[in-house]
């Protein structure tokens, strides 16, 4: 069944995810302070842009907010959205900040749901769904009934934790990544090589438990009881890491992070995944 869904919010992740509802047959509407990126997003996803949140809103069914990643900014968007819609799901795209702390905000809690994108939101399979403190098991599963009808992986979470799944495991990896740059083990570039050229293409196709199944459990025993020891322990942003930001390197964003980076960087690098991506859904089928 088509729903009416106002995504609220046109940067990179919301004019994505709106090309995401828009290509599954939904009504998209879409709002953005910048009225241009608003009708860019729209005209990609085959909706229409609105002037305000509370026209954007008004008879959505489901409304996605895609703000940028400031829970002030945030809390303001939801009590508009509140204010205009009395019945709508509320899906945040936030991508660190708790269930908790944006349903505080909230006359009706319940009505909120996290329904994290990954960027390309068009691209990249997996959207996290989290539930507040007051979210009802219905929500979570009707937002997970909205996203696999869109050719999402769309995987709930439990309860609330920190950072969710992705992100969890993400920190875990970039935190040893410095860790051994910062030791002097190896170069940025030598850390990367040994993820894509080995780690990588494993990952595409079994998560870590299936991997550990497969080398035997007996085998990684083994291998944690030696490693976790001697893993590095931050509790914090790296030296190597803060010290690029002071700096201004930011990265693709900047031209310069890590390692060297123009503008197409992105660019490129989006194209590369749906390349994959459509190989690993071939490989697995």
């Amino acid at each position: 069944m088509a729903e009416t869904i106002a995504v609220l919010g046109a940067g990179i992740m919301g004019a994505g995810i709106a090309r995401v509802f828009g290509r599954a047959g939904h009504d998209v509407r879409v709002f953005d302070v910048r009225a241009d990126a608003a009708g860019a997003a729209a005209e990609s996803a085959g909706g229409t842009a609105h002037g305000s949140v509370e026209v954007a809103v008004d008879g959505a069914t489901i409304v996605l907010e895609a703000a940028p990643e400031r829970l002030d900014l945030k809390l303001a968007l939801l009590a508009e959205v509140e204010a205009a819609n009395d019945d709508a799901v509320i899906a945040s795209n936030t991508s660190s900040i708790g269930a908790d702390a944006l349903a505080a905000g909230m006359r009706e809690p319940a009505r909120l749901v996290i329904a994290h994108f990954f960027n390309p939101a068009d691209t990249v399979p997996l959207v996290e769904v989290v539930p507040g403190p007051a979210t009802p098991p219905a929500t979570v599963e009707r937002m997970v009934a909205l996203l696999t009808a869109a050719g999402k992986t769309a995987v709930p979470l439990a309860q609330q934790v920190e950072g969710f799944i992705a992100n969890r495991l993400q920190a875990a990896l970039y935190r040893e990544a410095m860790h051994l740059v910062e030791r002097g083990v190896a170069t940025p570039e030598q850390v990367d090589a040994v993820v894509t050229a080995g780690l990588g293409p494993r990952w595409a196709l079994a998560g870590p438990f299936e991997i550990m199944d497969l080398g035997g459990l007996d085998v990684w025993t083994s291998v944690t009881d030696g490693i976790f020891p001697t893993l590095g322990d931050a509790s914090a942003a790296p030296g190597m890491l803060r010290e690029r930001l002071e700096r201004g390197d930011l990265g693709a964003k900047t031209g310069r992070g890590f390692l060297e980076r123009d503008a197409d960087a992105p660019a490129r690098f989006a194209g590369r995944l749906a390349a994959l991506l459509a190989a690993r859904t071939d490989l697995r089928s």
